[in-house]
């Protein structure tokens, strides 16, 4: 298998649950389809040629926090019986986020081809919504890798419901005074659409669990062991 390496920033970013309306929470890192979506947008390719590549064995993987959250007031007018009246949502933003991301393939070709597309985009790339620009830091060369078991992960997204597979591992001596601490986190998130036109409906779901202070895995998940990080593989 080959990868590469994306550090990236933004200074704000919003990963809405799908099923969110008037409050609209957000995830603490980018989902799978968020990540499929950046590659998407680099390439020049709609969404749906995106899940392609993720048909074809295109792998993702995420670490990373934010600076902080922040809940923001929208105001808007919409429809309702056939009035227009006006309504507000709440929708939660991160600030200050920066990334580690990871994609992989069995074929260099097409990792070698995703990794140009990052070091000169035909979109820009977003965190979220369209105005949540993400910033491109680093980009890594394409390098050989290999999944294997690993137990120890902090500030990512592991596959699977793993809220009976952990014990904390958080040592209290290293934690800032005012650093906020959360349990694992589980999400049942899109992983596969329909696609007729422009409207796409979801085929498939998936846990995912996002881990933010470190845990320790009672059985151990594939993950790709790099100079940039542990990243499981999504």
């Amino acid at each position: 298998m080959y990868a590469f390496f994306v550090e990236a920033y933004a200074s704000t970013a919003s990963f809405r649950l799908p099923e969110a309306h008037t409050f609209q929470q957000t995830l603490p890192l980018p989902p799978l389809t968020a990540l499929l979506g950046l590659a998407g947008a680099a390439l020049g390719l709609p969404f749906e040629q995106a899940m392609v590549w993720r048909e074809e064995g295109l792998k993702c993987g995420v670490q990373g926090r934010s600076g902080g959250e922040a809940s923001d007031l929208w105001k808007y007018r919409k429809i309702e019986s056939k009035k227009v009246i006006s309504a507000v949502l709440t929708r939660e933003i991160l600030c200050d986020l920066r990334l580690k991301i990871v994609y992989a393939h069995a074929r260099k070709e097409k990792v070698e081809r995703l990794r140009q597309a990052f070091l000169n985009p035909v979109y820009a790339l977003s965190a979220g919504t369209s105005d949540d620009l993400i910033k491109v830091c680093r980009v890594s060369e394409v390098a050989s890798v290999s999944a294997a078991g690993e137990r120890h992960f902090s500030y990512t997204v592991l596959p699977g419901d793993q809220s009976a597979n952990y014990r904390s591992a958080i040592k209290c001596e290293d934690l800032p005074l005012l650093h906020s601490v959360r349990a694992p986190r589980v999400f049942l998130l899109p992983v596969a659409f329909d696609f007729q036109g422009e409207e796409r409906r979801v085929k498939a779901r998936d846990h995912f669990t996002f881990v933010d202070a470190a845990v320790e895995l009672v059985e151990p998940v594939p993950a790709i062991s790099h100079e940039w990080g542990v990243f499981p593989l999504l």
